[in-house]
């Protein structure tokens, strides 16, 4: 690793040597070949482990992301003196918003700056590990994050796992809550292949928390991998102008800070989401919507958003995702269905099934938002649509946003 590193080149070295070894890896299980144990050693060695006390930890196959930032946002109104640390994966728009403190991102200076004074340390870690292993990102994004939460002070942490908790760095840190947003048949190929085998993966944090939050259905089905009952549930709140998906995640969100709180949430903040929102253009609506799962479609919300309206639904669904059943909601509306494929992700993304299926629109790079603004010009002229649903991968969200001047 280099002495002095730009921010872009400290990027590059995140995620070097999981590139070099993902390969070797291929069809194999989380548990398998991940050893988080290397970064959380370090971790504690740099005393950066953050007070179990003052931790909520989130995962989830489903609404992870939103619930974190929600459960950070009811904490800092709760508690106005708070100096409330959040850390989730992917990025929303940069890899710096992964990392924030009172929802103020580490600046890419401050990221390249610890990250370079870790690479010495990092690269040992990575010459005493076995032929084969790697430093996870999501490890190293974390071990930069505990380094700046520990300069400012921080006084409470909301962690946001990785697709597992089990073998994922977040998992292995001790919180006074743990939210399970929902377990789905998602990363079958990395945590399964049942779904059961998933559950016990995710349902993992609740042996290193004092209080569980999850659904009673969640509970039902896999009570017998949580040492204790989940706490109460927060009073719900309907929120016609979302999915019910988020609905459910506020709620997760507040039940969670009650549990750490010991007390009602009472203070209303603003709700937003990374994974969906509304906006006008070109004369037209738009909802955009990170969806990657027919269990977490809305199809009240289809049929109240897309009825009377000509409707264009702009998909990016990569093959490992579930196709059918969304292909299946999204053409009972009776809107027009394309899709568009990413390419230059690092290899994380497989479109074949899209040019097989012969929805292909256009095929872009993951980051020219200029040529996915292009895209959906040309779609609103092609399809003269009333409305627009962007609909497809985080990664894909990202690009709508930046092609919306970061909406």
């Amino acid at each position: 690793m280099p002495n002095t590193l730009t921010y872009q080149a400290a990027l590059d070295d995140i995620f070097a040597s999981y590139m070099l070894a993902k390969p070797r890896h291929k069809g194999k299980f989380d548990r398998e070949f991940r050893q988080p144990e290397g970064l959380i050693k370090l971790a504690q060695e740099l005393d950066l482990l953050p007070d179990a006390a003052r931790t909520i930890r989130v995962t989830g196959s489903k609404g992870k992301g939103t619930t974190s930032r929600l459960v950070a946002r009811h904490l800092k109104a709760e508690v106005p003196d708070a100096t409330v640390a959040l850390l989730v994966s992917p990025e929303e728009l940069e890899h710096t918003d992964r990392i924030q403190i009172n929802g103020t991102p580490i600046s890419e200076t401050v990221f390249t700056r610890i990250y370079t004074a870790l690479a010495p340390q990092l690269e040992a870690l990575l010459q005493a590990m076995p032929e084969g292993a790697y430093l996870s990102p999501s490890g190293l994004f974390m071990l930069i994050a505990l380094v700046w939460f520990k300069e400012q002070a921080a006084t409470h942490f909301v962690l946001e796992t990785g697709r597992g908790a089990r073998h994922d760095e977040m998992g292995q840190i001790a919180s006074h809550v743990s939210v399970v947003t929902s377990i789905l048949l998602e990363h079958a190929a990395n945590l399964g292949p049942a779904i059961h085998d998933i559950a016990a993966d995710k349902l993992s944090v609740a042996h290193r928390s004092d209080h569980l939050v999850c659904l009673p259905a969640l509970y039902e089905t896999y009570g017998h991998l949580i040492p204790a009952p989940p706490a109460p549930l927060a009073e719900a709140k309907s929120l016609p102008a979302y999915p019910a998906w988020f609905e459910v995640n506020d709620r997760l969100a507040r039940t969670a800070v009650e549990a750490h709180l010991g007390r009602a949430v009472t203070t209303e903040v603003t709700l937003a989401s990374p994974s969906f929102g509304w906006i006008e253009y070109s004369g037209v609506r738009i909802a955009y919507d990170a969806i990657i799962n027919a269990a977490s479609a809305d199809a009240k919300l289809y049929k109240e958003a897309f009825k009377d309206n000509r409707t264009l639904i702009l998909a990016s669904l990569p093959d490992d995702k579930d196709r059918e059943g969304l292909f299946t909601i999204f053409e009972e509306t009776g809107a027009d269905v394309q899709e568009v494929s990413l390419s230059g992700t690092r290899g994380y993304l497989r479109y074949e099934k899209a040019r097989e299926d012969g929805r292909l629109l256009a095929d872009i790079a993951f980051n020219d938002p200029i040529a996915f603004r292009k895209v959906l010009d040309n779609a609103i002229v092609e399809f003269t649509p009333e409305m627009i649903y962007i609909a497809g991968t985080q990664t894909y969200i990202r690009l709508f946003k930046l092609a919306m001047n970061d909406i």
